[in-house]
């Protein structure tokens, strides 16, 4: 079977094209909920600790690690069932750069708003830092995951074969 240069470079660029609309249309790279659960573990734990009576932690931190333990369980079979994820090679590591900046600003902006709702004499400071930062995970986390799933997208379409 003989091929000509201009039929393996028309099928090349349709195997690209293809490739680049998977990429585009698959599920963000981690699911947005993971870190609302995490956060919410967190306020969790800091209600237990600063707003119930001693004997509560007997029971709710068993309950919140189970909740967080079910979560991470979740989470690990999700990535294990998906059918589409990007290989390594291609992911950008400015997706990451990314999502570890984005840890970094949610904690330590979590870490302040606590600190000046202390210094302002709010009651329960860490509690209610947990349950804004909370909010603030479940909203933005979704528009991180899918600003990652498009930079590796974009950087699949765009890589050297």
């Amino acid at each position: 079977m003989h091929i000509t240069p201009e039929d393996a470079a028309r099928t090349l660029a349709q195997v690209h094209e293809t490739q680049h609309r998977a990429l585009r249309s698959a599920p963000p790279m981690f699911p947005a909920w993971y870190l609302a659960a995490v956060w919410l573990f967190v306020t969790g734990m800091q209600f237990v600790t600063e707003v119930t009576p001693a004997w509560w932690l007997w029971i709710a931190v068993p309950a919140l690690s189970a909740g967080l333990a079910v979560a991470v369980l979740k989470f690990v079979r999700d990535v294990r069932n998906a059918n589409l994820r990007p290989h390594p090679s291609v992911v950008d590591p400015w997706a990451w750069a990314g999502f570890a900046a984005w840890m970094i600003a949610t904690g330590a902006g979590g870490a302040a708003l606590a600190w000046w709702f202390t210094g302002v004499d709010i009651a329960y400071p860490r509690t209610l830092m947990g349950v804004i930062m909370t909010a603030v995970a479940a909203v933005t986390a979704p528009f991180l995951a899918r600003w990652m799933s498009t930079r590796t997208a974009r950087r699949a379409g765009t890589t050297e074969r």
